[in-house]
Protein backbone atom coordinates (compact mmCIF):
# COMPACT_ATOMS: atom_id res chain seq x y z
CA UNK A 1 0.00 0.00 0.00
CA UNK A 2 1.62 3.46 -0.69
CA UNK A 3 2.01 5.80 1.67
CA UNK A 4 0.63 9.41 1.19
CA UNK A 5 3.19 10.75 3.81
CA UNK A 6 6.44 9.13 2.43
CA UNK A 7 9.15 6.78 3.48
CA UNK A 8 12.18 6.99 4.62
CA UNK A 9 15.22 5.06 3.11
CA UNK A 10 18.15 3.76 3.97
CA UNK A 11 21.07 0.97 3.03
CA UNK A 12 22.28 -1.61 4.92
CA UNK A 13 25.21 -3.71 3.79
CA UNK A 14 26.23 -7.01 6.23
CA UNK A 15 28.58 -8.67 5.71
CA UNK A 16 29.98 -12.28 7.27
CA UNK A 17 33.71 -12.58 7.46
CA UNK A 18 34.66 -15.98 6.30
CA UNK A 19 37.56 -18.13 8.34
CA UNK A 20 39.60 -20.81 6.61
CA UNK A 21 36.63 -23.67 5.59
CA UNK A 22 33.50 -21.10 5.19
CA UNK A 23 33.64 -17.97 2.51
CA UNK A 24 33.03 -14.51 3.25
CA UNK A 25 29.29 -13.13 1.97
CA UNK A 26 27.86 -9.69 1.34
CA UNK A 27 23.77 -8.81 1.68
CA UNK A 28 22.15 -5.27 1.10
CA UNK A 29 18.77 -4.93 2.71
CA UNK A 30 17.02 -1.50 1.58
CA UNK A 31 15.01 -0.60 4.84
CA UNK A 32 11.88 1.62 3.80
CA UNK A 33 10.48 3.12 6.74
CA UNK A 34 7.02 4.82 6.24
CA UNK A 35 5.93 8.02 8.15
CA UNK A 36 3.42 10.41 8.45
CA UNK A 37 3.68 14.27 9.42
CA UNK A 38 1.81 15.69 11.81
CA UNK A 39 1.68 19.48 12.59
CA UNK A 40 -0.07 21.63 15.39
CA UNK A 41 0.47 25.24 16.22
CA UNK A 42 0.37 27.31 19.41
CA UNK A 43 0.67 31.22 19.61
CA UNK A 44 3.62 32.83 20.74
CA UNK A 45 3.87 36.14 23.29
CA UNK A 46 5.13 38.11 20.25
CA UNK A 47 2.05 37.36 18.11
CA UNK A 48 3.47 34.55 15.53
CA UNK A 49 2.06 30.73 14.96
CA UNK A 50 4.75 28.37 17.17
CA UNK A 51 4.30 25.30 14.90
CA UNK A 52 5.24 21.89 15.97
CA UNK A 53 5.60 19.20 13.39
CA UNK A 54 6.00 15.54 14.49
CA UNK A 55 7.02 13.21 12.21
CA UNK A 56 5.65 9.19 13.37
CA UNK A 57 7.48 6.48 11.79
CA UNK A 58 5.54 3.20 11.10
CA UNK A 59 7.02 -0.46 11.35
CA UNK A 60 10.03 -0.90 8.78
CA UNK A 61 9.73 -3.68 5.53
CA UNK A 62 13.08 -4.79 3.79
CA UNK A 63 14.57 -5.81 0.37
CA UNK A 64 17.07 -7.79 0.06
CA UNK A 65 18.48 -6.25 -3.20
CA UNK A 66 21.98 -7.66 -3.94
CA UNK A 67 23.97 -11.20 -2.14
CA UNK A 68 27.33 -11.95 -2.83
CA UNK A 69 29.63 -14.94 -1.88
CA UNK A 70 32.95 -14.40 -2.32
CA UNK A 71 35.45 -17.06 -3.27
CA UNK A 72 36.93 -19.26 -0.32
CA UNK A 73 40.27 -17.89 0.59
CA UNK A 74 39.84 -13.97 -0.76
CA UNK A 75 41.75 -12.32 1.31
CA UNK A 76 40.20 -9.64 3.97
CA UNK A 77 42.45 -6.91 2.27
CA UNK A 78 39.97 -7.59 -0.94
CA UNK A 79 36.76 -8.08 1.10
CA UNK A 80 37.36 -5.14 2.61
CA UNK A 81 37.50 -3.13 -1.09
CA UNK A 82 34.63 -5.26 -2.26
CA UNK A 83 32.54 -4.02 0.34
CA UNK A 84 33.76 -0.56 -0.17
CA UNK A 85 32.89 -0.41 -3.55
CA UNK A 86 29.39 -1.62 -3.36
CA UNK A 87 29.09 0.95 -0.56
CA UNK A 88 29.78 3.86 -3.07
CA UNK A 89 27.71 1.94 -5.63
CA UNK A 90 25.33 4.99 -6.71
CA UNK A 91 22.44 1.86 -6.13
CA UNK A 92 23.03 2.23 -2.27
CA UNK A 93 22.07 5.52 -1.81
CA UNK A 94 23.65 8.52 0.11
CA UNK A 95 23.83 7.20 3.71
CA UNK A 96 24.26 3.44 3.69
CA UNK A 97 26.30 1.42 6.26
CA UNK A 98 28.50 -1.40 6.74
CA UNK A 99 27.91 -3.78 9.56
CA UNK A 100 29.78 -6.33 9.39
CA UNK A 101 30.66 -9.50 12.12
CA UNK A 102 34.15 -8.88 13.81
CA UNK A 103 33.66 -12.56 16.17
CA UNK A 104 37.42 -13.88 16.46
CA UNK A 105 38.72 -10.53 14.38
CA UNK A 106 41.52 -9.67 15.27
CA UNK A 107 42.55 -5.44 14.68
CA UNK A 108 44.59 -5.96 11.70
CA UNK A 109 41.55 -7.05 9.85
CA UNK A 110 39.24 -4.11 11.57
CA UNK A 111 41.93 -1.38 10.29
CA UNK A 112 40.97 -2.63 6.85
CA UNK A 113 37.82 -1.42 7.04
CA UNK A 114 38.33 1.44 9.09
CA UNK A 115 38.05 3.94 6.02
CA UNK A 116 34.58 2.73 6.07
CA UNK A 117 33.60 3.08 10.06
CA UNK A 118 31.77 0.04 10.21
CA UNK A 119 29.46 -1.27 12.74
CA UNK A 120 31.26 -3.80 14.30
CA UNK A 121 28.80 -6.97 15.57
CA UNK A 122 30.45 -9.75 17.89
CA UNK A 123 27.91 -12.67 18.29
CA UNK A 124 27.58 -14.06 22.34
CA UNK A 125 26.28 -16.70 24.02
CA UNK A 126 24.57 -14.06 26.76
CA UNK A 127 21.02 -12.68 26.90
CA UNK A 128 21.17 -9.23 26.39
CA UNK A 129 22.70 -6.93 24.26
CA UNK A 130 25.83 -4.87 25.36
CA UNK A 131 27.13 -1.24 23.23
CA UNK A 132 30.32 0.40 23.18
CA UNK A 133 30.58 3.19 20.57
CA UNK A 134 29.57 1.90 16.67
CA UNK A 135 30.69 -2.10 18.66
CA UNK A 136 27.59 -4.09 19.82
CA UNK A 137 27.88 -7.62 21.50
CA UNK A 138 24.89 -9.51 20.31
CA UNK A 139 23.21 -12.74 21.02
CA UNK A 140 23.26 -15.10 18.64
CA UNK A 141 19.58 -16.28 19.32
CA UNK A 142 18.68 -12.81 18.58
CA UNK A 143 19.95 -12.78 15.11
CA UNK A 144 17.57 -16.12 14.32
CA UNK A 145 14.36 -14.44 16.26
CA UNK A 146 14.65 -11.17 14.35
CA UNK A 147 14.85 -12.98 10.86
CA UNK A 148 11.90 -14.83 11.90
CA UNK A 149 9.54 -11.99 13.18
CA UNK A 150 10.44 -10.31 10.03
CA UNK A 151 9.48 -13.07 7.62
CA UNK A 152 5.89 -13.86 9.48
CA UNK A 153 5.41 -10.18 9.76
CA UNK A 154 5.73 -10.14 5.87
CA UNK A 155 8.25 -7.61 6.10
CA UNK A 156 11.25 -8.90 4.61
CA UNK A 157 11.59 -10.06 0.63
CA UNK A 158 13.96 -10.77 -1.66
CA UNK A 159 14.35 -8.88 -4.84
CA UNK A 160 13.45 -11.10 -8.15
CA UNK A 161 15.96 -12.28 -10.58
CA UNK A 162 19.17 -12.16 -7.99
CA UNK A 163 21.65 -14.57 -9.16
CA UNK A 164 22.00 -15.72 -5.58
CA UNK A 165 18.98 -15.79 -4.73
CA UNK A 166 18.47 -19.83 -5.01
CA UNK A 167 21.22 -19.97 -2.64
CA UNK A 168 19.91 -17.84 -0.13
CA UNK A 169 16.47 -19.64 -0.35
CA UNK A 170 18.56 -23.09 -0.08
CA UNK A 171 20.16 -21.80 2.78
CA UNK A 172 17.36 -20.48 4.50
CA UNK A 173 15.84 -24.21 4.36
CA UNK A 174 19.00 -25.60 6.00
CA UNK A 175 19.44 -23.22 8.85
CA UNK A 176 19.05 -24.82 12.19
CA UNK A 177 18.75 -22.65 15.60
CA UNK A 178 19.56 -25.28 18.65
CA UNK A 179 19.94 -23.99 21.83
CA UNK A 180 22.05 -25.73 24.74
CA UNK A 181 20.99 -26.83 28.27
CA UNK A 182 21.88 -23.21 29.29
CA UNK A 183 19.87 -22.14 26.91
CA UNK A 184 22.82 -20.78 24.58
CA UNK A 185 22.35 -20.73 21.17
CA UNK A 186 24.03 -22.16 18.35
CA UNK A 187 23.73 -22.11 14.98
CA UNK A 188 24.04 -25.92 12.44
CA UNK A 189 23.87 -26.59 8.89
CA UNK A 190 21.60 -29.90 7.56
CA UNK A 191 24.49 -31.13 6.11
CA UNK A 192 27.87 -30.32 6.64
CA UNK A 193 28.61 -29.42 3.19
CA UNK A 194 25.66 -26.44 3.35
CA UNK A 195 26.78 -22.93 3.84
CA UNK A 196 24.87 -20.19 6.04
CA UNK A 197 26.91 -17.25 5.05
CA UNK A 198 24.37 -15.57 2.82
CA UNK A 199 21.48 -15.93 5.76
CA UNK A 200 24.20 -14.52 8.46
CA UNK A 201 25.00 -11.21 6.17
CA UNK A 202 21.43 -10.55 5.42
CA UNK A 203 20.31 -11.66 9.30
CA UNK A 204 23.53 -9.43 10.52
CA UNK A 205 21.79 -6.45 8.32
CA UNK A 206 18.42 -7.02 9.58
CA UNK A 207 19.22 -7.15 13.30
CA UNK A 208 21.17 -3.75 12.86
CA UNK A 209 18.07 -2.15 10.57
CA UNK A 210 15.69 -2.91 13.38
CA UNK A 211 17.80 -2.41 16.62
CA UNK A 212 19.19 0.59 15.13
CA UNK A 213 15.62 2.28 14.50
CA UNK A 214 15.26 5.28 15.36
CA UNK A 215 12.09 6.37 17.88
CA UNK A 216 8.84 6.53 16.80
CA UNK A 217 8.72 9.83 16.70
CA UNK A 218 11.15 13.13 15.54
CA UNK A 219 9.31 16.63 16.62
CA UNK A 220 10.44 20.10 14.85
CA UNK A 221 9.74 23.48 15.78
CA UNK A 222 9.47 26.06 13.19
CA UNK A 223 7.90 30.07 14.22
CA UNK A 224 6.24 30.94 11.30
CA UNK A 225 3.94 34.35 10.81
CA UNK A 226 -0.18 33.25 11.23
CA UNK A 227 -1.02 34.15 7.46
CA UNK A 228 1.54 31.61 6.50
CA UNK A 229 0.62 28.82 8.33
CA UNK A 230 -1.97 25.70 6.81
CA UNK A 231 -2.92 23.49 9.93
Amino acid sequence: MNNPHGYETRHIVGLDLGQSSDPSALSVARKRVPFRVEAEGADTPAGRVKVRETRRRGPASYDVVHLDRFELGMPYQEVAERATSVLEAPETGDDPVLVMDATGVGQAVREMFASVNPVEITFTSGSSVSREGRKYGVPKKDLATEMQSLLQGGRLRVAEGLPMAGAFAQEMKNFRVKYTSAGNARFEHATESDHDDLVLATATALWFGESGSPSTETINWQTMDEDDIRL
